[in-house]
């Protein structure tokens, strides 16, 4: 098991969770076809600080700092988050 200073360090913050989600809703200078500096790739559509693709079920974020989101498309939020380091942050709407 590691030791617990070691967890700390690889802490995602709850900064950089609400950094990705604003993002999301954002989606800041949406466009469809990419501009000088924008991610490369096969990608739906791009936007300040990243690019997105639509596939059946869920919608996928690429960020330029290597971070990706996963929105599944449900009537119930559900969202992954998987950060450069390779740490992932789950949210998951629950039923009331």
């Amino acid at each position: 098991m590691k030791d617990v200073e070691e967890l700390f360090r690889q802490r995602i913050s709850e900064a950089q969770v609400a950094q990705v989600l604003q993002l999301i809703g954002a989606l800041p200078n949406k466009r469809d076809r990419p501009t000088a500096g924008d991610l490369p790739g096969r990608f739906d559509f791009w936007f300040d600080g990243g690019a997105g693709q639509i596939v059946t079920g869920y919608n996928q974020y690429d960020f330029a700092d290597g971070t990706r989101a996963i929105v599944v498309t449900s009537p119930v939020l559900e969202i992954t988050l998987q950060f450069p380091n390779g740490s992932r942050v789950g949210i998951q709407q629950e039923h009331s």
